[in-house]
C-alpha cells in the first residue's frame, strides 16, 4: 500500500505544477486590467513554461537519472514554495512572471521523473499503471485549473485563487519530502548513473527519435488544439463557450483513455497497433470536421479522438521505461518531452499561418497525423526492450 500512497502524492505534485502553470490562462483579460498591462502580456505568464521546459529539459532529465531524490525534491520545492511567493506581491506582473519561470523551470524535475518514480517504486506488471495514473494528473490539473480558475476569481478575487492553488501544491511538497524522509525511494548508485546518461547513447538510438517524433505530433496536435479550438470553430459559428466545452470533453475523454488504456495496451504487447488506430482516428477526426460541422457531428468525433490520442501520452512513456534502464530513464523521457515540446511550439505557429480558412488547418492536422502513420511504421511490432 505505501508504493500506491507513494504515488497519490507524486500524482498531486503533478497536478499541482500543471494548475500553477495554466492557473492564468483562464482570467486572461480581467488579469490585465488588474495589474495594469497588455492581454499578451499576461500570455506571457503561461507562454514562458514550454519555452523554458525545452532549456531545462536535459539538465533535469540527467539530474534524475544521477541524483532521483535531489532532482525531484527541487522540482517539489519549486511547487510548493513558488505557490507561497505569488502572496508576495499578488498583484504585481513582474513578480508573478518571476515566479512563473521558477515554476516552468521546476516543472521538468517533475514531469520528466514518471518513468523513473513508477521503476523506482513499483514491480514490472505495475508500471504502466503507476504511469498512466501520473499521467492523467497532468489532464486532471490542466481542467482544475481551467474550471475552477475563473470561477473562484469572478466570485471572490485573485488572492484566493492563489490559496487555493496553492493548497495542494504545499501538501504535494510535503508529501514528497515525507516519502524521502521514510526512506522508502530507491536509488540508483552514482556510478552506474553517471555512465549510463551520456546523451550520444541517445542520439545514436533510433528507437527513441521515433518515440520522440510520435510524441511531438500527438501532443503537438493538442496544443494546437488547446490554442487555436476558439478561432477555428469560430469560423464555422461555434461560439467560444462551446468551443471550450468541447475541448473539455476532449481532455474528460482522454483522461478516461489514459486510465486503463496504456495498461491493457501493455498486457497485450500492442502498442504499435494502438498507435496505428489512434492516429488514423484523429486524421480521420479533423477531415469529418472540415466536412461538416453539425455539433452531435463534432462532438462524436472529439471525444473519440481524445480518448485515443491523450492516452497515447502514457503509452510512449510506459515504452520508453520498457526500452531503457531505470538509471537511463530520467535522459531518456527528458529527450522524448524535450521533443514534444517543440513539435508542438513548430505546430502552432505552422496552424497560426493557416488559420483561414478553418479547413485548411484541420487539413494540415489530418495530414499532420498521417505523417505520424509513416513513423510507427518503423517501430517494432512487439516490445524490444
Amino acid at each position: 500500500m505505501k508504493r500506491w500512497a507513494n504515488l497519490i502524492g507524486y500524482s498531486l505534485l503533478i497536478f499541482s505544477s500543471q494548475i500553477l502553470w495554466v492557473s492564468f490562462s483562464p482570467i486572461t483579460t480581467d488579469l490585465a486590467k488588474i495589474m495594469g498591462v497588455s492581454v499578451g502580456k499576461i500570455g506571457t505568464l503561461t507562454a514562458v513554461f514550454p519555452i523554458i521546459y525545452i532549456v531545462v529539459a536535459f539538465p533535469a532529465g540527467r539530474l534524475i537519472d544521477s541524483h532521483f531524490k535531489w532532482a525531484l525534491g527541487l522540482g517539489a520545492l519549486t511547487v510548493g514554495l513558488g505557490a507561497i511567493s505569488r502572496f508576495l506581491f499578488p498583484f504585481s506582473y513582474s513578480w508573478q512572471l518571476a515566479i512563473q519561470c521558477v515554476l516552468a523551470a521546476g516543472q521538468p524535475f517533475i514531469v520528466n521523473a514518471m518513468a523513473a518514480f513508477a521503476s523506482r517504486n513499483f514491480p514490472e506488471k505495475h508500471r504502466s499503471l503507476a504511469i498512466s495514473i501520473a499521467s492523467v494528473s497532468m489532464f486532471f490539473g490542466i481542467i482544475f485549473a481551467m474550471v475552477l480558475s475563473p470561477l473562484i476569481f469572478s466570485n471572490a478575487d485573485l488572492k484566493m485563487v492563489y490559496l487555493v492553488f496553492a493548497v495542494p501544491s504545499v501538501i504535494s511538497m510535503m508529501w514528497i519530502f515525507y516519502i524521502f524522509k521514510a526512506g522508502e525511494m530507491q536509488e540508483i548508485s552514482q556510478a552506474k548513473s553517471d555512465d549510463a546518461v551520456q546523451l550520444s547513447h541517445l542520439f545514436k538510438d533510433k528507437f527513441l527519435w521515433i518515440l520522440s517524433g510520435l510524441l511531438a505530433i500527438g501532443l503537438g496536435l493538442f496544443d494546437v488544439l488547446s490554442t487555436w479550438i476558439e478561432p477555428i470553430f469560430l469560423q464555422f459559428d461555434i461560439p467560444g463557450t462551446t468551443s471550450g466545452s468541447l475541448l473539455a470533453l476532449m481532455i474528460l475523454s482522454g483522461i478516461i483513455g489514459s486510465t486503463f488504456l496504456p495498461s491493457l495496451v501493455a498486457r497485450k504487447d500492442a502498442r504499435r497497433t494502438y498507435m496505428t488506430i489512434a492516429l488514423f482516428v484523429t486524421s480521420a477526426t479533423f477531415f469529418a470536421i472540415a466536412l461538416w460541422q453539425w455539433l452531435p457531428w463534432v462532438i462524436f468525433w472529439l471525444v473519440s479522438c481524445g480518448f485515443l490520442l491523450l492516452a497515447g501520452f502514457p503509452v510512449i512513456l510506459d515504452w520508453t521505461e520498457k526500452h531503457f534502464d531505470v538509471h537511463q530513464h530520467g535522459t531518456a523521457v527528458g529527450f522524448v518531452m524535450l521533443s514534444s515540446h517543440v513539435g508542438g511550439v513548430i505546430m502552432i505557429y505552422l496552424v497560426k499561418l493557416f488559420i483561414e480558412p478553418a479547413s485548411l488547418a484541420l487539413t494540415i492536422l489530418a495530414l499532420t497525423s498521417l505523417l505520424g502513420l509513416l513513423l510507427v511504421r518503423l517501430l517494432p511490432k512487439k516490445e524490444q526492450a
